[in-house]
């Protein structure tokens, strides 16, 4: 039986053997944690949901086992970091399909514990981290924008994994490829450059 559940997305994709993160549908940021696809939702106050769902219906797949590896994993960031920085919501099978929701205290910890690269913060702050946005950012219809017009307290997300997003504001663009579902959610799956950008409407 497969022993290692950590909630970090690849070693969790790798676990189950899954042949992709494609994803489907749409709904709004609220939506989140009943999300049919996996995605990840940042709120105003940058808390982040992350809600993976995916195929586990191999007769070896113990979703009780696996949801107590997690809670291990949690609890031993938590007491590294001396605060509750994560929690695990569920862990819970629908039919054939396991249902993780975990929620993260801001993107930092989100990052550090998943290990992945994912930024929160204005756009000032995103160039001051390293972060450079593409030439090839678009709106809602697909036109591309220039970035001049992005101001310096805009909040800017930059994500490495090409999951669905959601978002507690209006997302005024994205990277080239990305699939709009309204205007707080795209699914990122299908671009092809190694980081996501995502600048939400001004307040």
């Amino acid at each position: 039986m497969i022993k290692d559940y950590k909630i970090n997305m690849r070693k969790f994709v790798c676990v189950l053997m899954l042949a992709s993160l494609a994803i489907t549908g749409c709904g709004k940021s609220s939506d989140i944690t009943e999300s049919e696809i996996t995605a990840v939702y940042v709120g105003k106050d940058g808390n982040v949901i992350n809600t993976i769902v995916e195929d586990f219906s191999a007769s070896y797949y113990d979703v009780n086992e696996m949801k107590t590896e997690i809670e291990e994993e949690v609890s031993s960031y938590n007491s590294a970091k001396g605060q509750d920085l994560i929690t695990l919501q569920d862990a819970v099978m629908e039919d054939t399909n396991v249902r993780v929701t975990m929620t993260y205290k801001n993107a930092a910890t989100y990052s550090d514990f998943n290990s992945v690269i994912f930024f929160y913060g204005t756009y000032e702050d995103m160039t001051a981290s390293g972060y450079s946005l593409p030439s090839t950012l678009t709106n809602s219809k697909g036109e591309k924008i220039d970035i001049s017009a992005i101001s310096n307290d805009q909040k800017v997300i930059v994500m490495e994994e090409k999951i669905g997003f959601f978002a507690q504001s209006k997302i005024a663009y994205a990277s080239a490829g990305a699939v709009w579902n309204g205007n707080t959610n795209v699914d990122l799956s299908a671009i092809q450059d190694d980081l996501c950008y995502i600048v939400l409407k001004a307040d």
